[in-house]
Formats: C-alpha cells, structure tokens, sequence
C-alpha cells in the first residue's frame, strides 16, 4: 500500500502546484509544456532503455500516443485553470469523476454490463461536479462551469484511449516506453505552440517558468509511476476507487488548510456524493 500512499500524495502535490503559480505570476501554460520536458526526462532516465533509441514511430501505437499528447497538455492545462478560478477540489472531482466515460465506453466496445450501482454511481457523478463545481468563492458564472465539464470530458477521453492502449497493446510493448512516449509528444506539441505565441508576439519566454515546470515535472511523473507500481500488486476495480477517493479527500484538505479555499454546503453535498459515487461504481 506504500505505492498507493505516494500516488495519492503525488497527485495532490502535483495540482497544488497550480495555487502556487497563481500566486507567484507563473505562466500556467510555459510551465506546463516544461514539466512534460521533466516527465520524459525522468522516463528515459528510469527506464531500461531509452525512447530515443527506439523505432516508437513505426510501432502500431504511435499514432494513439500523438492523440493522447494533444489530450494530455490540453487537459492539465484544463485542470489548472479550473484549480486557479474555480477550486482545487472540482478540479479533481472533474478529473476523478471522468471514470464514467471508460466504463460507459465499455460498454458498447467490450459488451461489458453495468450493474445497478454503477448505474447509480455514473448519476450521482453528474450531480457531484455540478454542485462542487456551481459555486466558488470567485465569480459564479458560466465559465465555472464549462472548465470542469471539459476536465470531464477530456480525463474521460484520456482514461478511455488508456484503456484501449492497454487492451491492445499491452503487454506486447512496455507500457513504460508507451507512457515516456506520450509525454514527451506532449512536450514538443506544447513547445511548438509557445514558440508560435513567442515569435507572433502574444507572450515572452521566462526562465523562472521554465523551472516551475521541470519541478512540477517531479510529481507528476511519480503520481502515475508509483500507481503503475500499486497496479502490478493490486487489481485496478480496487485500486482506483481507493486511489481517486484518496486524491479528491486530500487535495481538498489541502486546498482548505493552505489555500484557504472555502466549502460551502453545497459543496460538501458534492463531495459526499462524490465519495459515494465513486464507491458503487467500483462495486460489481
């Protein structure tokens, strides 16, 4: 459970980050496109051999790894806006919650049946982000609710193509090398995108963003590599309930004791049916 314990501590940390950059004047988006930098980096560095010296381009998959860094840069970027102007807890009740879509998906390309609770659960998760999300301590406006349904949606995108990758892909290829892969597109996605920003004039580079990046690098990569660890040992119909009820709770409290972020009643209604929700839908 040490793996689990640390995934969650990890994932905490790592949206944290995004109250931090709103108070330090961080630019969100340069330091996004570098802590894709550090993940590759820690990748390659952790891996038995390096992305860079495979044909990744040739195999089979690749053309899902250029989809997932599109989703990957686009969606964290999502995150962290709505942890900046909304709150830190609907950011990861949107993110968390978004496993609704991969088991819906399920359904109709794997034949997979929902019960009765996973039913129950996927309705309370609409209910959950809305209210969690409805009200803030900013402005309550159409914008607070548009940012953590595109978290919904494009988490439930990303968690959707995993599990293709996986089902199909996996373990014919190293999932390490796949993951490496996808983050560093990623990087080169995003790093394409600010140099076009830089060069038209729309914004100008800073180092200091550069840095907030590559630290951000650090938890992220460890976030998902220690819940692939949890994974080898544990079945994921447990592990993921366990992990995503595990990160909302904690990357509330810290938002709470740190950043002072208030809950209102309607929020801790959202919580506790988020909690709830995501309890049935791990029940078979």
């Amino acid at each position: 459970m040490t793996y689990l314990v640390l995934s969650i501590l990890f994932s905490t940390l790592t949206v944290s980050f995004f109250k931090v950059f709103e108070r330090k004047n961080v630019d969100t988006f340069q330091a996004i496109v570098f802590n894709y930098l550090g993940c590759s980096i820690l990748g390659n560095l952790l891996a038995d051999e390096t992305i860079f010296r495979l044909p990744f381009y040739t195999t089979p998959w690749f053309g899902f790894s250029i989809v997932l860094g599109f989703l990957f840069i686009s969606i964290f970027y999502a995150i962290a806006k709505t942890a900046q102007t909304v709150s830190v807890a609907a950011s990861m009740v949107a993110a968390k919650l978004s496993v609704v879509l991969p088991v819906i998906f399920a359904v109709f390309l794997y034949h997979e049946s929902l019960g009765l609770y996973q039913i129950l659960g996927i309705i309370l998760s609409f209910f959950a982000v809305a209210l969690i999300s409805g009200q803030s301590q900013t402005n309550t406006n159409f914008k607070n609710l548009l940012l953590p349904a595109i978290v919904f949606l494009g988490s439930g995108a990303i968690d959707t193509l995993l599990n293709y990758v996986e089902q199909n892909f996996i373990p014919q290829y190293d999932a390490a090398h796949i993951i490496t892969t996808v983050f560093f597109i990623a990087f080169l996605l995003g790093a394409s995108f600010l140099i076009t920003q830089i060069a038209r004039g729309k914004t100008k580079f800073a180092w200091t963003n550069a840095a907030w990046g590559l630290t951000l690098g650090l938890p992220n990569y460890f976030s998902m590599y220690y819940l692939l660890k949890t994974l080898e040992v544990y079945q994921g119909s447990y592990i993921f309930p366990v992990n995503n009820i595990g990160i909302v709770g904690a990357s509330t409290l810290l938002a709470y004791l740190f950043f002072k972020e208030k809950l209102s009643h309607l929020k801790v209604i959202g919580l506790g049916l988020a909690f709830v929700a995501i309890i049935l839908m791990s029940l078979s």
